[in-house]
């Protein structure tokens, strides 16, 4: 079974919304441990992790909060 936060990011993608949002991460040492994340940015959703453009690799765990740009 896909937990919410699977199913919100996968609707995110498939409806091409993903640049909209930002990603708030756990990101140690970082102000305040976190770490913002734009949606455009994002190359793919694979095995739970959030690809970005550069290779890096976050886990969907470390996913804080899903905000919509404004």
């Amino acid at each position: 079974m896909k937990s919410e936060l699977v199913e919100k990011i996968n609707k995110l993608i498939w409806t091409g919304q993903i640049q909209n949002y930002e990603f708030v991460i756990l990101h140690r040492g970082a102000p305040n441990d976190e770490k913002l994340i734009r949606g455009k940015d994002v190359v793919k959703f694979k095995n739970r992790f959030l690809v970005l453009g550069n290779g890096t690799k976050i886990p969907t765990h470390r996913i804080k909060r899903i905000v919509r740009k404004v």
